[in-house]
């Protein structure tokens, strides 16, 4: 059995017979293939274009070829005729489905045949070597990547030209060809089932009331309970799938529906899946009240400020923001502090100048980094009094300040991350941080305390620390590839297995695991305890909203 491998380059061109585009082939590229695999021959030609009279500057630039490579090249049908007898009766193989659709096009075109003359059977080697691969079937692979896995040099061939493409995916087929596999993947083109099969369009049914659809597939019950669930809305359309809102009547989880519908010449496929709903709860009623370790005080203008009961005495200002007290509006109600929210910059400005004044730090002084959940901890002084807020960021990644000025307020802010407080008595220091699940397991606690020892000669037993606002041990629940992570640290009584699949992570316990490792007394380490997806009508919680949140923010600064 020979095995002649076909490429083609084209280039889209507007019909006015069509009313509408077609791939015009522009490049015949291709290899025969004796029964062992060797190269026995060579087929490279230029199509001349009959329907676009130029080349896209899209293609001759992925390509290379110009018009001035098909002024004197043969029509299509002139080509196919010397292809055809180039090739004789062979395996036509092409990686993946589209050049001989392609084919198939322009045979119609210029033709008006039915079918590929020199098409007897057909392997489309791209699904061949996903299966030997062991390719996950998410995504199609492409060339390159194949290439790359079967250990084969690309670097002296020229990409997206149809020879050097062939022979590329003959360099592949030779690593992965195993006859026995191979055979089930040729197939007969002198069946019409070929074609009705090869040329049907896969598309999507996005109707609730089609037929097609199984009535059984929008049936859902809830995730968390396994209780029955109502809709709170229609079935609609979105993304090339089939969504409803559901409710769960037992325990109140909303969510979303997703079901998609694929049309195949095989039949008709159903995935379905479900999605959390964002909870957009009004901000709590101001109260004082305690709350785990914190306390939560209503300043005189209102604005609700939580606060560690063990560092009342100390001389900082110290506060984690609340819901309680702005002025913005929706999800952003109602102290959002973050510009980059969505939120009316003016309802932020205001709402900075009320924290400022609850909180008895100057507004114009705060300063912060730019978080991007790594573990860099920058110095600042009064010079840097006001970036990150009211000045652009100066640094590309910081998530963490330290300082030895009073008066200069530090900030990080927090929806569901970890704040990391921390005050040096003997040098009179702060330092404030901030720990998202990857700062905690990479040792954000840690990069701190050692920024603070070697700026201020901090001594760790010395130091007092406390852990904010932040998701709780019960509500962190994660995939295996972030427990993992945990689980690689010596220490693992902080990670959870849930026994199906998932895990819980207790972020506060881990961070304080990283401060004992620096050496501090545990009896100098303060939990806030405060989980802001229990409490998301207090804190914004981006789990509990899916996103449609305003932003808390931690602050702290020395007094004299």
């Amino acid at each position: 059995m020979s095995i002649v491998i076909l490429d083609l380059e084209w280039n889209g061109a507007y019909s006015k017979r069509l009313h509408g585009y077609i791939n015009e082939i522009i490049e015949f590229g291709a290899v025969k293939l004796d029964q062992k695999l060797n190269m026995t021959d060579r087929f490279s030609c230029f199509v001349k274009p009959q329907v676009g009279k130029k080349i896209s500057s899209i293609i001759s630039d992925l390509t290379s070829i110009t018009d001035a490579h098909l002024s004197d090249a043969m029509p299509f049908l002139q080509v196919m005729s010397r292809f055809r007898k180039w090739a004789g009766n062979c395996v036509i193989a092409t990686w993946g489905t589209s050049d001989i659709l392609a084919l198939i096009e322009n045979c119609r075109y210029f033709g008006g045949l039915d079918t590929v003359p020199f098409l007897q059977k057909y392997v489309d080697l791209q699904v061949y070597a996903e299966q030997k691969l062991e390719a996950d079937g998410k995504e199609q692979m492409g060339l390159s990547k194949a290439a790359e896995l079967c250990g084969v040099d690309e670097s002296q061939l020229d990409h997206h030209r149809a020879l050097d493409d062939s022979v590329l995916t003959a360099m592949v087929l030779e690593k992965l060809y195993d006859r026995e596999a191979f055979l089930p993947h040729v197939q007969d083109c002198t069946n019409p089932e070929f074609y009705r099969r090869i040329t049907f369009k896969t598309n999507y049914i996005c109707d609730a009331e089609d037929p097609l659809v199984p009535r059984e597939s929008l049936i859902f019950t809830c995730e968390k309970c396994g209780g029955a669930v109502k809709a709170t809305g229609r079935w609609y359309a979105k993304n090339k799938s089939l969504r409803c809102n559901f409710q769960c009547t037992a325990c109140g989880y909303l969510f979303c529906g997703q079901v998609r519908v694929k049309q195949k010449y095989e039949g008709i496929t159903v995935t379905r899946k479900t999605m959390p709903l964002p909870k957009i709860e009004k901000p709590r009623k101001a109260a004082p009240m305690n709350i785990g370790q914190m306390h939560l005080d209503i300043a005189e203008n209102g604005v609700g400020l939580l606060r560690f009961t063990a560092w009342d005495a100390l001389p900082v200002a110290h506060a984690f923001s609340t819901r309680i007290g702005g002025v913005s509006r929706r999800e952003f109600a109602a102290m959002n502090l973050g510009f980059s929210r969505g939120d009316d910059e003016a309802n932020v400005v205001e709402n900075y100048r009320r924290f400022a004044e609850a909180a008895g730090v100057p507004m114009m002084q705060i300063t912060a980094g730019n978080q991007d959940h790594h573990t860099n901890v920058r110095r600042v002084t009064m010079e840097n009094a006001g970036v990150g807020v009211w000045k652009p960021k100066d640094m590309e990644s910081v998530d963490g300040l330290v300082t030895n000025e009073p008066g200069l307020p530090l900030m990080i802010y927090c929806s569901d991350c970890v704040p990391l407080y921390f005050y040096d008595p003997e040098h009179h220091a702060i330092g404030l941080s901030h720990a998202g699940w990857r700062g905690t397991v990479n040792g954000m606690a840690k990069a701190t305390i050692e920024k603070m020892q070697a700026e201020f000669g901090t001594d760790p037993e010395k130091l007092l620390a406390a852990i904010g606002p932040s998701i709780g041990p019960d509500c962190f629940e994660v995939d295996p590839p972030c427990a993992e992570e945990f689980l690689a640290l010596p220490e693992h009584d902080f990670v959870t297995d849930d026994g199906n699949g998932k895990f819980h992570v207790d972020l506060w316990a881990c961070n304080r695991w990283f401060m004992l490792q620096c050496g501090m007394r545990p009896e100098n380490i303060t939990v806030g305890g405060v989980c802001s997806m229990c409490e998301s009508d207090l804190i914004f919680s981006h789990r509990v909203t899916r996103g449609k949140r305003g932003s808390n923010a931690g602050v702290l600064m020395l007094h004299e």
